[in-house]
């Protein structure tokens, strides 16, 4: 990227960076959007279905030496470190 910018800084061009921190994107990733995105994109009938069940009742907890909190439903964000969340993302 280095030797991009400087070329065409040396040929008296502009350079312009763009830079994206998705971090925390795929925490806020709404399902209602997914599954309506899905559906745009032509995803239907049992193959949506699916993707709506693998999406709905998800919860969580954090268990803390022992201490374990109540649970919550996660009604945004895909899931990490499956196939699927980049995909989805």
């Amino acid at each position: 990227m280095i030797d991009k910018v400087t070329e065409k800084l040396d040929a008296y061009n502009y350079s312009l960076g763009l830079f994206i921190d998705l971090s925390k994107a795929f925490d806020t990733l709404d399902h209602a959007i997914l599954i309506d995105k899905l559906e745009m994109y032509g995803v239907r009938g049992c193959a949506l279905n699916w993707f709506r069940s693998y999406l709905s009742n998800r919860r969580h907890y954090v268990d803390y030496n022992g201490v374990q909190s109540s649970l919550l439903h996660i009604r945004t964000g895909v899931p990490q470190r499956s196939i699927l969340g980049p995909l989805l993302f």
